[in-house]
């Protein structure tokens, strides 16, 4: 993505994937002086409200309804947007209908809500999947620091779902991955993470940790918890996993479980299960050393997450939720595994999942 002609001026920030490195107040302010008409300053977290005193602005808390959005005069030329996913989605969406430029200011490091070409947005009562616009994107990594840790793991997640890409068009199922690299600064965390969301809004695999760090949400890291737990089960099934000829999942009552609906469930027949049975041994040795070669760099990971932020994270996680993963997720590796008959664990409780 390069930015419009009256966007943020070279000299002030600096560029990098489609991101524009900057403080805050630089580019809200410069997003007010752009502007010919009034500009919305939308935010969760109230962090616009210090410019809502600019005659061009009209400041407002996003509280996870898109439509009040609509309230707004037809005067509006322009949307400000400093927030999470939801925050960013809404702003979007707004600026979609409208047909005016936004300005994008996203929360965390990996930012989520930023390049996404569709996205679900509440409309009142509705939940409703509909385009976005295509926004300038700015970061002060001052305010992003705190994210910086998840940002990090998330990359780490995308990684994994490019081993995760390959193993699932070997079992016929194809998949675009995406590689990322090893960022070590702020702007070059940011920058990956710019760089894998954008190839995921054009199709690439982004895997099914995305879906497991969701339902992991009250996690400190959800990204880490979510990779710790997907590279030992990968990695467990193509070192040990044997198919249980003789058990075939309760696909109906796993669906009832993980709060989705039995239809949206793909089943193999017999005959692609027995393929697959067959493929996993021609593959079993290449994808033990790959996912082997995750768990012996975890430890090294750890430590460097953790010097982002000074947080503490876990050498392990708690395994139950991943037991319905593929319900969750849909057609990913671990639909593959469940398949086998190999993921027939669940929550202690026995309590249905609660989605995003």
């Amino acid at each position: 993505m390069r930015l419009a002609a009256n966007s943020l001026p070279m000299r002030n920030g600096e560029e990098h994937e489609g991101v524009v490195f900057c403080t805050f107040g630089e580019g809200v302010r410069h997003a007010l002086a752009c502007s010919a008409g009034k500009v919305l300053l939308l935010s969760d977290d109230g962090s616009l409200s210090e410019f809502s005193s600019s005659p061009r602005a009209i400041s407002m808390i996003f509280d996870g309804d898109t439509l009040p959005l609509f309230a707004m005069p037809d005067g509006v030329s322009r949307v400000v947007v400093s927030g999470g996913k939801e925050a960013l989605f809404a702003g979007r969406y707004f600026a979609d209908v409208r047909q005016i430029p936004c300005t994008l200011f996203p929360k965390t490091a990996s930012l989520d809500g930023a390049f996404e070409k569709s996205g679900e947005i509440l409309l009142g009562d509705e939940r409703v999947i509909s385009s976005l616009k295509e926004g300038e994107v700015l970061c002060d990594t001052e305010r992003i620091s705190p994210t910086l840790t998840e940002g990090a793991a998330r990359l780490l997640l995308t990684r994994l779902a490019f081993s995760e890409a390959e193993a699932l068009t070997a079992f016929g199922i194809p998949r675009r991955g995406i590689e990322a690299g090893t960022p070590a600064t702020a702007e070059e965390i940011v920058a990956e993470n710019a760089r894998a969301r954008r190839e995921e809004s054009e199709g690439g695999y982004a895997g099914e940790g995305i879906i497991l760090a969701s339902l992991l949400r009250e996690e400190a890291c959800p990204a880490w918890s979510a990779y710790l737990l997907l590279s030992s089960l990968y990695a467990a099934f193509f070192g040990k996993g044997k198919p249980r000829r003789y058990v075939t999942p309760d696909y109906r009552a796993r669906a009832a479980r993980a709060g989705v609906e039995f239809a949206e469930i793909s089943i193999p027949t017999p005959e692609e299960y027995a393929a697959r049975a067959m493929i996993l041994e021609r593959i079993r040795a290449r994808f033990t050393r790959e996912f082997s070669g995750y768990l012996s760099r975890r430890e090294e990971d750890r430590s460097r997450l953790c010097g982002l932020n000074g947080l503490s994270l876990p050498e392990t996680a708690d395994r139950k939720i991943l037991g319905w993963l593929p319900e969750c997720a849909g057609s990913g590796l671990s639909a593959v595994i469940r398949d086998f008959g190999l993921m027939e664990w669940h929550d202690d409780k026995g309590r249905t999942l609660k989605r995003d």
